[in-house]
Formats: C-alpha cells, sequence, structure tokens
C-alpha cells in the first residue's frame, strides 16, 4: 500500500492492510484545491482518528508507513522485497480458514458501517463536484504543472 488521495483511499477501504517499509502515505486532494473521495472521509478519520485524519485532509503532507502502522492505517510494515510473499501467505492462511466463521466475523465487524459510508460517498460526490468547479481547483491544477505553489482565494 502507499501514496497519496485515491489509491490511498481505495486502501483504506480493505479489511487488512500491509504495507512496503518505504511506502508513503497522505491525503494530497488539497495542494490541488479537491475534496477527498473513495471513502477516505469515511475510513480515515474511522482509522486514524478526526484530528490526525483532519490534519492530513488540511495539509496535503504524507507519512511514512511506520506512523501509518502507529495510526492503525495498516497492520503490518514489511521489506518491499518481502510484500508479495507476505501478502500471499496471509490470504493463504484466511483462505485455508473456516469460511462460515470468518464470513460471520466480517460481518459483525463491518456491516453497520455500510449506511455511514453510503452517506459519506454521496457527500463527497456532491463536495468533490462543487470544488473540482472552483477556481482554486483550477489554479490548483495550474500550479501543479507549473510546479509552483498554487494560490487559492477560496473560490
Amino acid at each position: 500500500m502507499g501514496g497519496g488521495g485515491r489509491g490511498n483511499d481505495v486502501a483504506l477501504a480493505a479489511d487488512i492492510r500491509i504495507s512496503a517499509e518505504e511506502a508513503t502515505f497522505g491525503q494530497n486532494f488539497a495542494k490541488v484545491g479537491l475534496f477527498p473521495d473513495y471513502g477516505g472521509t469515511y475510513f480515515l478519520p474511522e482509522l486514524a482518528g478526526p484530528s490526525k485524519a483532519a490534519e492530513m485532509f488540511y495539509t496535503g503532507d504524507m507519512i511514512d508507513a511506520q506512523t501509518a502502522l502507529r495510526l492503525g492505517l495498516v497492520s503490518r510494515v514489511v521489506p518491499a522485497a518481502q510484500l508479495e510473499t507476505e501478502v500471499k501467505a496471509l490470504a493463504q492462511k484466511i483462505a485455508n480458514g473456516p469460511p462460515l466463521a470468518i464470513r460471520a466475523v466480517k460481518k459483525m465487524m463491518f456491516a453497520e458501517q455500510k449506511e455511514a459510508l453510503e452517506r459519506a460517498l454521496e457527500a463527497e460526490v456532491e463536495h468533490q463536484m462543487k470544488c473540482f468547479a472552483s477556481e482554486d481547483c483550477l489554479e490548483g491544477v495550474h500550479a501543479f504543472f507549473e510546479k509552483r505553489a498554487p494560490k487559492f482565494r477560496g473560490r
């Protein structure tokens, strides 16, 4: 797992996340005037807590894999060369487990989140469209391609 923005948010939706030591994580939407999507506004506060999530959303700053582990964004950090082996071994261990019990545990742990997640996804689309249509977003995108700091004006 690693990256900023969308890739990070898609990974946060997984039940279990394993990271390479070199990975970085972030919510870099703010750097171009966009609103987070793919459930990030739901999953990140749930996992890292509202204060750290707010800091990541507001600043767009990245964190390293060890920080992600401490925050609960990943369950384990391994050397990059071992990532594929570790992931396959865990997947095989789960696949060899009792399917009825595992399915029941998953349902018990995550079923209540469904409605809250659906509401968050709907709100994300609404806010993302407003931000995408803003002058700030246009400025953020131009600044990104021009390799300069954006000058946001709240419009």
